[in-house]
Order: C-alpha cells, then sequence, then structure tokens
C-alpha cells in the first residue's frame, strides 16, 4: 500500500482504530503514534505491534502511546506536537475515535448530554486533530513513494463518516448530524489544501462488529435487526475491514483521491 511515513491514530484503543494502527505498522509504516483515553488498552495494542513484527523478525516500527481526550483541543494541539517532536513529521492521521447512542423515542427525547457528548467527540474531536495535523503537514516536504519515488503528499487525513454520514435512520438523531458534519468537513478541509498536497479524505463504514457497537444494548439489537435486511452481503463488517480502506487511501494508491468519501458497508448505500 505504499506506507511509508509516520501515523497517528485517534481510537487507536479497540474496534476500528485498534485494526487501523496495527495495520499501519504491518504495512511499513516507520513509527505509529497510538491516542486513546484508555492508556491500558492503548499499551495492549503496542504490545501486541511489538511482538507482531519480533515474530517475524522484520523492522520494527517505532510505537508511541498518547493518553488524551480528543474533546480537549488544547491537549490534542499539546500532543500533536509531541509526536512531531519525536518523529520529526507527520504523514498520515487518522480520525477513528467515535461515540454513539441511540435516542429511545427519535430526536424529540434526545437528551441534550447524549447530543453534545456525540458532537464533542466525532465533530470536535476530528476538527481539532484535523487541525493540529494540518498545521504540521503543510509546512513539510511530500513524501516519497517506496514503489516510484514520485512526491505523493505532504500529509493524508482520514476522517470517520460512517453510512449515517450519507442516510438517516430512526433513533441516531446525534450520530447521523456528527457524521454528515463531518462529510462537510472532509469537503471543504480538502478543497483548502488540495493545491498544496495535503489529501484529506473520509471513511464511512457500515455495520461493524466493534466494541462500540456490541456493548451498547439499543446498537446491538438495531444491528441485529437490521443486518440480515439492509446489508446485500448479509453480515457485518470486521475492523480489518475498514483499516484495509484507511491504507488504501492513506498510501500512495490514492495520490489522486482527495475530497471523496469510500463506502465500506457490504452494499448498503448503493440501493
Amino acid at each position: 500500500m505504499d506506507i511509508t511515513g509516520f501515523a497517528l491514530v485517534t481510537g487507536a484503543g479497540s474496534g476500528i482504530g485498534r485494526a487501523c494502527a496495527k495495520t499501519f505498522a504491518q504495512d511499513g509504516a516507520a513509527g505509529v503514534a497510538l491516542l486513546d483515553l484508555n492508556e491500558q488498552a492503548l499499551q495492549e495494542v503496542k504490545t501486541e505491534i511489538d511482538n507482531d513484527h519480533a515474530k517475524r523478525g522484520d523492522r520494527s516500527c517505532i510505537v508511541e502511546v498518547y493518553p488524551v481526550d480528543v474533546t480537549d483541543e488544547v491537549a490534542v494541539e499539546t500532543v500533536v506536537k509531541k509526536i512531531v517532536a519525536k518523529f520529526g513529521r507527520l504523514d498520515y492521521a487518522v480520525n477513528a475515535a467515535g461515540v454513539a447512542f441511540k435516542h429511545e423515542g427519535g430526536a424529540a427525547f434526545a437528551q441534550t448530554k447524549d447530543w453534545q457528548k456525540v458532537l464533542d467527540v466525532n465533530l470536535n474531536g476530528t476538527f481539532y486533530v484535523l487541525r493540529s495535523a494540518a498545521q504540521t503537514m503543510l509546512k513539510q516536504d511530500p513524501i516519497l513513494s517506496s514503489v516510484d519515488g514520485r512526491p505523493l503528499q505532504r500529509g493524508v487525513i482520514v476522517n470517520f463518516g460512517s453510512i449515517l454520514a450519507h442516510v438517516g435512520v430512526a433513533t441516531s438523531t446525534a450520530y447521523t448530524a456528527s457524521k454528515h458534519a463531518v462529510m462537510g468537513l472532509t469537503r471543504t478541509a480538502s478543497e483548502d489544501y488540495a493545491k498544496d498536497g495535503l489529501r484529506i479524505n473520509a471513511i464511512c463504514p457500515g455495520y461493524i462488529e466493534t466494541p462500540m457497537t456490541t456493548n451498547d444494548p439499543l446498537l446491538a439489537k438495531a444491528m441485529a435487526a437490521q443486518v440480515p435486511t439492509a446489508v446485500p452481503m448479509k453480515r457485518q463488517g470486521r475492523p480489518q475491514e475498514v483499516a484495509d480502506g484507511v491504507m488504501y487511501l492513506c498510501g500512495g494508491r490514492s495520490s489522486f483521491v482527495t475530497g471523496t468519501a469510500l463506502f465500506v458497508d457490504g452494499g448498503y448505500t448503493q440501493r
């Protein structure tokens, strides 16, 4: 996938973020910064990556752990500066941190605290990381392709949308609003910096089996009801399948792709 530089992944302690972090290391990244609220989970991911490299006996990937709340803009700015100081540059930023709630009764009964939490994490957190990463990326030289040596980009940012960045479903008020907003952020930011070689895209997962979707009884029930009838492939996706899409958007094979959304949803949105 032509992955050679240094990566930052939020939500790296579990689910899709964890799969993205491990795949960056497997595909050749020089270093990966793991960001999440759960420091213990981050340490477990770091150990898994280190052990994987030791078993294969190949070049190791530098793995750094940074416990951080992405809704804290000062903390995000501080952590990104630390990452750049450690790695010397930042080539890939993946905004995988996210939360979801089902609102029983729909929008009319959504609680403000739930609305605010989802918007804070999914939209504001994505913006804070994008802003800090972009400021660094715009100042650095383009990374070169490991395949043919061509300049690829000054950096790549992949934001996490969702199938609910494209459609709406009942009782997912805050989550749907946040993911539509992430797509707006992705499109406008990509337009800002396409000429500068900074590529910004979104990955839009469908029904994926992750701790976020299986630990919430309402979400789990909704997925069990929807998948057999709404997903043409008749199954839930796996975190690794989304991570593979992220690697495509970060790597050299997508060097002329910016401002778009890649749907990894088993065919859900083509209907």
